[in-house]
C-alpha cells in the first residue's frame, strides 16, 4: 500500500480502510508520531488540499462506516483545514507580511538534535510529517535554534506535499505565540518522548523556557468577509471549467446538476521534484478517468483552448489568499477581451463555513453540526 497513492479508486480503498480499522481509535492514538507510514493518522491532507477528494466526499465514507460521536475529532480536524483558509480570508494582510518576511533566509543543516534531524530528512524524502511532529520541528526551529518563523513556514512551503498558505502560515504563527498572542507551543523532551512511544527523548538538547512579549501584535482587526457572487447553477451557452490545484474536481458538482462544459486541468510545474510527480500523477488519474479532459501548461495554452472550444461562460476555482494563479489583471483582460464571461466558483462548503471563521477555532467549532447538515451529509 502506498503511503500516497495517485490514485482516485487507490485513495478511495485507503479511506474505507482507515475507516474501518484506524478511525474508531483516532482520538486516542493521533497524537503519536509512530514513525513511517503513520497508520493511525488519515494521510488525506495532500488531497484534500486540492480536493483530489473533497471535504464532503470523505465524511459521507468515515460517518457512514463509525457512529458520528466517535469520531468528532477526526471530523473537526477536517473542518481545521477549513477555519485556516477561512481566518486568513479576513485578515490578508498576514500572509504578506509572512512573504516579506520568509525570503533569503538560513536553513539549520545537521544539528545534532536526533529527531529534528529524522523528522526533517524525512520531509525532505516523502513530503510529509505527521501533524504533532510538524509543531515539536516549528518549536526547535524558533525557540531552540533561533531562526525566524518566517523561514522555517517557507522551508514547510517548499517541501510539504500538502502545503496550504492558510494551514502553514498560521501554523507555524500559533507555534510562535503570534496567532494567541504570547502563548507559544513548546516542544519538551519529555512530550516528545512519550508521543513518539521512546523513539526519541532530547533530553537537555531543547530550549524549553521563552518569555515572549508580542503585545504590539493585534490579531484582533478583521476584515468582515463579503462573500463572492454565487453562480447559479443553470445551463449556459459554450461553459468551460478549468481545474487547477486549487480545485480538481469542481466540474463534478457540475456533472451532479447535469450541466454539460468542456474542461481543461492547468498542470503548474513545481520546483520540488517530489511535489512535482505527485501533482503530475494526480493529474493524469483526472485525465485517465476524464477521456474527454484537456491539459493545459501555461497561460498561452489556457488562452488557445479557451478559443478553440469557444468559451463563452468560464467556471474557475475560487481563490483564497495566497492560492492566486488566475485572479490577475492580464488573465481576466483577456477574458474580457475574448467577450468571456468568469466565475471564481466558491464551493458551498466554503461559503456555509467561512462567515464563522473570523474568531477563534473554539467559536467556529459549535456551527459544524449545522455546516454538516447543509452539506447534506
Amino acid at each position: 500500500m502506498k503511503t500516497f497513492p495517485t490514485t482516485k479508486s487507490e485513495l478511495i480503498k485507503n479511506l474505507i480502510n482507515f475507516s474501518e480499522t484506524e478511525l474508531s481509535s483516532y482520538s486516542k492514538n493521533r497524537n503519536f508520531d509512530f514513525g513511517h507510514p503513520h497508520k493511525n493518522v488519515s494521510k488525506l491532507s495532500p488531497y484534500l488540499r486540492t480536493r483530489f477528494i473533497s471535504e464532503e466526499e470523505v465524511l459521507k465514507i468515515t460517518i457512514s462506516r463509525n457512529n458520528i460521536k466517535t469520531i468528532e475529532k477526526f471530523i473537526e480536524e477536517i473542518f481545521w483545514r477549513t477555519y485556516w483558509r477561512g481566518w486568513l480570508e479576513s485578515h490578508p494582510w498576514i500572509y504578506e507580511e509572512y512573504l516579506n518576511k520568509s525570503k533569503n533566509q538560513l536553513f539549520p543543516k545537521k544539528t545534532g538534535i536526533k529527531c529534528f534531524d529524522y523528522w526533517k530528512e524525512e520531509l525532505l524524502d516523502t513530503g510529509y510529517l505527521h501533524n504533532h511532529s510538524r509543531m515539536w520541528f516549528a518549536s526547535i526551529w524558533i525557540f531552540t535554534l533561533g531562526y525566524s518563523w518566517q523561514s522555517g513556514a517557507d522551508f514547510f512551503k517548499r517541501n510539504l506535499l500538502d502545503f496550504c498558505p492558510a494551514s502553514n502560515t498560521l501554523g507555524w504563527r500559533w507555534v510562535a505565540g503570534l496567532q494567541t498572542i504570547n502563548k507559544p507551543y513548546l516542544a519538551t523532551s519529555e512530550n516528545i518522548s512519550y508521543f513518539t512511544n521512546g523513539r526519541f527523548n532530547p533530553l537537555n538538547q531543547l530550549n524549553e523556557q521563552v518569555n515572549l512579549n508580542y503585545n504590539d501584535q493585534i490579531n484582533n482587526h478583521s476584515f468582515q468577509y463579503i462573500e463572492p457572487k454565487k453562480f447559479q447553477l443553470n445551463k449556459v451557452d459554450k461553459l468551460g471549467i478549468i481545474l487547477n490545484k486549487n480545485d480538481l474536481t469542481l466540474n463534478r458538482i457540475f456533472d451532479n446538476n447535469k450541466i454539460a462544459y468542456d474542461c481543461c486541468v492547468y498542470s503548474i510545474e513545481h520546483e520540488n521534484k517530489l511535489i512535482d510527480e505527485f501533482n503530475k500523477n494526480i493529474i493524469r488519474d483526472i485525465l485517465k478517468n476524464n477521456k474527454n479532459f484537456d491539459i493545459t501548461e501555461n497561460y498561452n495554452q489556457i488562452i488557445d483552448w479557451l478559443i478553440n472550444k469557444k468559451v463563452k461562460n468560464l467556471i474557475l476555482p475560487y481563490e483564497t489568499v495566497g492560492n492566486t494563479i488566475l485572479n490577475n489583471a492580464k488573465f481576466k483582460n483577456k477574458l474580457k477581451e475574448l467577450d468571456i464571461n468568469y466565475n471564481f466558483f466558491l464551493r458551498d462548503w466554503d461559503r456555509n463555513a467561512f462567515p464563522y471563521a473570523n474568531k477563534g477555532f473554539f467559536k467556529f467549532k459549535k456551527n459544524i453540526p449545522n455546516l454538516i447538515s447543509l452539506a447534506d451529509i
